[in-house]
């Protein structure tokens, strides 16, 4: 199972206890069923039943739907989750000002994120084709990983768009889920091999 990071379970604690002691139980069932959703997705289920969820909260399936209405709502608040833990570490500053030390930043920020968020992130991109909020939102996720390597790179990169293409495969997910999960290679030979060809790349391109 994807161990839990402590920003995620910081953003579904939220706030602490209401002085309503009802509405108090209320979230805190609620909280139950995310948490239930989200340890289903980890453990491998990428679209767990309703029902499942619900014998992991400890919860009957009616107090399910009625804090939900239906179970996209879980897996949008899933990803805002998700994303509230997890934007600050990817758009923190980086420690170096080079651009090419940079890219290896990036790779070695992205695939301890990518540790967390695997399970969570196959769920979505699956999901996204019969739900129009996940497709956005996986869209958004995309669209500021771009934004970001876009601010790294130089304006020459930029210009040559196959290794500027090649660069963006480099450092995504796709390529991080495939060493790591396909190939099934460790965590730090994960990064090795993706060093090395976006190492590859950049030796094409010159200074």
């Amino acid at each position: 199972m994807v161990q839990q990071n402590a920003a995620v379970k910081k953003v579904i604690e939220g706030a602490g206890p209401l002085a309503d002691g009802r509405r108090e139980r209320s979230r805190a069932s609620r909280k139950k069923i995310i948490q239930a959703m989200m340890d289903l997705v980890a453990a491998g289920d990428i679209d767990p039943s309703a029902a499942k969820v619900a014998e992991k909260a400890g919860v009957g399936l009616r107090s399910v739907f009625r804090h939900f209405d239906d179970k996209e709502s879980i897996y949008r608040e899933m990803d805002e989750i998700l994303w509230s833990a997890y934007q600050p570490k990817i758009i923190a500053p980086f420690r170096s000002d080079n651009w090419r030390d940079q890219l290896i930043e990036l790779i070695e920020r992205r695939s301890a994120i990518y540790e967390h968020t695997a399970p969570f992130r196959i769920s979505t991109s699956v999901q996204r084709f019969s739900s129009p909020i996940l497709k956005k939102n996986y869209d958004r996720l995309l669209k500021g990983e771009r934004n970001l390597l876009g601010q790294i790179l130089p304006k020459s990169i930029k210009r040559d768009s196959e290794r500027g293409r090649a660069i963006v495969l480099a450092t995504s997910f796709d390529c991080w889920r495939h060493f790591r999960q396909d190939e099934e290679l460790s965590k730090s030979k994960t990064i090795e091999v993706i060093k090395q060809l976006l190492q590859d790349i950049l030796d094409q391109i010159g200074d």
